[in-house]
């Protein structure tokens, strides 16, 4: 398309007509754009023809080039393929289209099994990126069940029906799965833990060979059963061994904290 600035630095002054910017464009338009708007060529509009070229062109060639990528990319399908692989492909091959996300979301959810679609139907807003991401997912779960679902009916209303109904049947079952899972492994860390302390508490209690009662109360205890190593016994003999010699002591004067 013929730039504003075309007009604007023409000699030997600007032009401003619609008209003679129509006949102007009309003149340097490449065939196959030409082709395109050859109803509007044939029959400008008699208000403002260059105007409404202009948009013409600007709306069909659009309308083309979602055209053309929609035949590039209508023979990509999912096949063996992670949905997140279709996806680079698609993109690689529409990299010099400029496409915009939206359309690439449009066909690659059309590559997607049925009970996919659904689900990432579901889903919104969503960009092509999480759809795949999504999608992966979804089959890295039952890939079989989904393939089976999207291949089976006849196209007839029983079919569908019955499609749909496997579908939502599959998808529950995947959700009732999902939980007894994560139920089996709450279960499994809430016995881990219980274990865990158990085990710690025992270790403790044997490595630092308290009696009970300095065990139980600390430094609280009003009595002590040997042997016992807790910190500030009055009765503890030094480290240079021997047997330790405890003695109970039951007058106030003398009981232990």
């Amino acid at each position: 398309m013929v730039s504003h600035a075309t007009f604007e630095l023409a000699s030997p002054k600007p032009i401003t007509e619609s008209k003679t910017k129509y006949n102007y464009v009309v003149a340097h338009l490449p065939p196959e754009i030409a082709t395109v708007v050859r109803d509007v060529i044939i029959q400008p509009d008699s208000s403002d023809p260059y105007t409404d070229l202009k948009i013409k062109i600007i709306d069909r060639c659009s309308e083309s080039k979602t055209q053309e990528i929609r035949r590039l990319l209508a023979g990509e399908s999912l096949g063996d393929r992670k949905p997140s692989e279709l996806l680079r492909v698609m993109k690689m091959r529409a990299e010099n289209h400029n496409i915009d996300d939206s359309l690439l979301l449009e066909l690659f959810n059309k590559a997607m099994p049925v009970p996919v679609q659904t689900i990432l139907a579901s889903i919104s807003p969503i960009t092509s990126d999480k759809a795949a991401e999504v999608a992966d997912r979804i089959l890295a779960i039952s890939p079989n069940s989904i393939h089976a679902v999207s291949s089976g009916g006849d196209g007839s209303p029983s079919s569908s029906r019955n499609q749909h109904r496997s579908t939502t049947d599959l998808l529950r079952e995947e959700i009732q799965a999902l939980r007894k899972e994560v139920a089996v492994l709450r279960r499994s860390r809430s016995r881990f833990r219980t274990q865990s302390n158990s085990r710690r508490t025992r270790s403790q209690s044997r490595e630092n060979k308290l009696c009970w009662y300095h065990f139980r109360f600390q430094d609280k205890a009003q009595k002590c059963a040997p042997p016992c190593s807790y910190k500030g016994n009055p009765m503890q003999e030094s480290r240079g061994g021997g047997l330790f010699l405890w003695i109970y002591l039951t007058s106030p004067v003398h009981q232990g904290p």
